[in-house]
């Protein structure tokens, strides 16, 4: 995915001096967990297991829109790991993943892997995941993504150290494609990014439309990289269609006034979880109320909102606008350290063998106190977390997930819709 980061929903694009400004903040928060992670809270934390966990997350790029509620993620799970005081301390470093234009996730491999981590969390988006995942799972360190999506990690050759807590878009695209069926659509256009996240939703989404019975007129491809895509809008709108598919990241910002200048019904117009929430309230060019995304995940409930903009606030962030992959970053670094627990060990092979176990065996859990609390006491537990059952099959995917539904409303607001419960497995 986009796969949301890992920035600001109201700007994405950066100068050299806001992104160090903003790269000086997130090290500083990383120290601050890592200083908590070493701290003496009692007399038995020499004993403590000690899990050093890195993240490569946007702080830059396409899809920078999805870094902070990932950070901040990632770092409440930290912060209440650490305050349980269960026989073990976690500590973050935080590293920017950029995107597919750039070698800073590569970069950020690098540097994590000198650092002696044993799990990375991220990236966000598929490509960009797909850019250092040798670099991480040969070196036999897991890595979990919170938000990749494309089918393609399903079956890659990662020797089991690759996991990710975001649905695969066989899910996302059959739910989509669902959606627009029940909408009464039956001319459909797709426009999509060429690469493994677009190329795989498109398959998806175009499968579930035509199962359905609708028909797939026009099928456009356009470069991540692009700048402009009024030939591709004028394409996909040859057909008259009577629904829109949009696969991008923030590329959307240049696709919606192209399609306003062809007076286009944003009420016909369906997103995914890459381009949700990249447009906001401060977006002024073009309102699109009436359009509708799909998000992998849940819509964070009031009280985790809560805690997570009193932490952002704490750590001297900006207050959060999007909350996409929040609760799949929080439940990655839980996962991580129960299975360290169970392991009682933090190497990456020790998290490899036992990140499985304990998202789906033994008794069902729902906070890492209450999961940890059995693991002490010598039983299995199964941790259903704030994102949802989790349930990792043998290629590290979620089993069963949920996909969450929202639509613009007038003056760009978002609002929640509804979810849809899916089992990949039946």
């Amino acid at each position: 995915m986009r796969a949301f980061a890992k920035a600001t929903t109201a700007s994405r694009s950066k100068s050299v001096k806001g992104a160090l400004a903003g790269l000086a903040v997130l090290g500083a928060t990383a120290l601050v967990l890592s200083g908590c992670a070493s701290g003496s809270g009692d007399s038995s934390d020499s004993k403590d297991l000690s899990l050093k966990i890195g993240t490569i997350l946007p702080q830059t790029g396409t899809l920078a829109v999805l870094g902070p509620p990932e950070f901040a993620g990632v770092h409440l799970a930290a912060e209440e790991i650490n305050a349980a005081k269960k026989g073990i301390k976690v500590s973050v470093t935080d590293k920017d993943s950029g995107d597919t234009s750039t070698n800073i996730a590569t970069d950020s491999a690098t540097a994590l892997l000198a650092d002696k981590v044993s799990a990375i969390i991220g990236a966000a988006s598929s490509s960009v995941s797909l850019s250092f995942i040798d670099q991480v799972t040969k070196a036999q360190v897991v890595q979990i993504s919170p938000a990749n999506t494309s089918p393609a990690f399903s079956t890659y050759a990662d020797d089991g150290y690759y996991f990710r807590t975001a649905p695969s878009d066989v899910l996302q695209g059959r739910v989509l494609g669902q959606k627009v069926l029940k909408d009464g659509a039956t001319n459909v256009s797709i426009l999509y990014q060429n690469d493994s996240y677009g190329q795989g939703l498109d398959d998806n989404v175009k499968e579930a439309l035509e199962a359905g019975g609708a028909t797939v007129g026009q099928n456009e491809p356009y470069d991540p990289n692009g700048t402009s895509f009024a030939s591709e809008v004028t394409q996909v709108l040859s057909t008259n269609p009577d629904a829109l598919i949009v696969i991008s990241f923030d590329q959307i910002k240049a696709i919606v006034p192209e399609l306003k200048k062809n007076n286009f019904d944003f009420t016909k117009f369906y997103g995914t979880d890459g381009n949700y929430g990249v447009i906001t309230e401060d977006y002024t060019d073009v309102d699109i109320a009436g359009a509708q995304f799909t998000n992998p995940g849940v819509n964070a409930s009031d009280a985790f909102q809560s805690k997570l903009q009193a932490l952002v606030k704490k750590e001297g962030n900006k207050k959060l606008t999007v909350f996409s992959y929040a609760p799949e970053s929080y439940d990655a670094t839980v996962l991580l350290a129960l299975a360290a627990l169970q392991a009682k060990g933090t190497t990456g092979p020790d998290l490899q063998k036992n990140l499985v176990s304990v998202s789906k065996d033994g008794t069902k859990c729902t906070t890492f106190s209450e999961c940890a609390d059995l693991i002490n006491d010598g039983k299995k537990a199964n941790y259903d977390g704030i994102s949802g059952p989790v349930s990792f099959d043998k290629n590290g995917d979620p089993s069963q997930a949920y996909i969450s539904i929202y639509k613009y409303v007038t003056g760009n607001k978002t609002e929640y819709e509804t979810k849809e419960f899916g089992d990949l497995l039946k």
